[in-house]
């Protein structure tokens, strides 16, 4: 019994620990690491990150960032680097994130290449013949997409918001270098994108991970308040929405709404207390992000 006890407890141990990232780079307002001990070169222009939070991400427009990262991995080591993407253009080629040679298979690199007909190719870059993995999808923009592309030292895998795209047995990887770059392809730039919480990790993550990550990570719903409408004989009449203290409830013990689920309402990066489910039309006109999660059974 105790043996069993201790490798569950070694088996969530490492998926803990396999889902910290080495280096962090979230962009509130500032080009360094969460330790602050690194940071990108450049003069940065913040915007609103995928939450809406003021100067939350990084806006790349043409210009690329660099950063020395010591914790790169090199040669075949098993890595992971995810990033969230918002992409203001899709008329040219937009080059993510990179770090390695321009030589073959010493490369590691991320790009989404043009749109054509509403598609466009998200590219897991290796340098040289064979060494991509190359995924079509849907590309829209002013959208966030998370990404994730892994290594484990013989797969290669790029995904997008938790799903697998592509996945090849067999590409060599044997990187070689520390400069990371945003917004270039080694020496060529390309990008009108913003960006926002990079991740670098020192394993290959499991699908179940990738999943995990963008699950915990993806922004909430965001939804505009509209007036109610009231029917009358003739025809109907749109009321503004009024904010008083009469309509506003005070703050409940649950918010959960009789289908098993918590209904959040969030204003400006604060929570709108008092407000669920049940009562979510009483809310003042407005833009509002609204979080839906299982009610947990007691």
């Amino acid at each position: 019994m105790e043996k069993i006890v201790l490798a569950l407890m070694l088996v969530c141990f490492f998926n803990a620990a396999a889902q910290n990232p080495v280096q962090e780079f979230n962009f509130n307002g500032s080009l360094g690491n969460t330790d602050n001990t690194i940071s990108f070169l450049g003069t940065p222009v913040f915007v609103n990150d995928r939450m809406g939070a003021p100067k939350g991400a990084l806006r790349l427009t043409g210009k690329a960032y660099q950063a020395v990262v010591g914790d790169l991995p090199q040669a075949n080591k098993p890595r992971t680097l995810s990033i969230w993407v918002k992409f203001n253009a899709v008329t040219l080629p937009n080059y993510i994130l990179s770090y390695g040679t321009a030589a073959n298979a010493q490369y590691f690199g991320l790009t989404q290449q043009v749109s054509s007909g509403g598609n466009s190719e998200a590219s897991f870059v290796g340098w040289g013949t064979g060494n991509d993995l190359v995924a079509s999808v849907p590309l829209a923009k002013e959208t966030w997409y998370m990404y994730s592309i892994t290594y484990d030292g013989n797969i290669s895998k790029i995904y997008r918001n938790g799903e697998l795209l592509k996945s090849q047995e067999g590409i060599v990887r044997s990187t070689k270098g520390y400069i990371l770059s945003l917004g270039k392809l080694n020496v060529a730039t390309s990008i009108n994108a913003d960006v926002d919480d990079l991740r670098l990790y020192s394993v290959a993550m499991t699908d179940e991970q990738v999943k995990e990550a963008y699950e915990s990570s993806k922004p909430a719903v965001v939804v505009k308040e509209t007036a109610p409408v009231v029917t009358t004989a003739k025809k109907a009449v749109i009321l503004p929405a009024k904010a008083s203290a009469s309509n506003v409830l005070p703050s409940s013990p649950s918010e959960t709404s009789k289908g098993g689920k918590n209904v959040e309402v969030f204003s400006n990066g604060q929570k709108v207390i008092g407000i669920n489910a049940s009562n979510i039309g009483t809310l003042p006109e407005g833009t509002y992000l609204i979080k839906v999660t299982n009610s947990t059974a007691k």
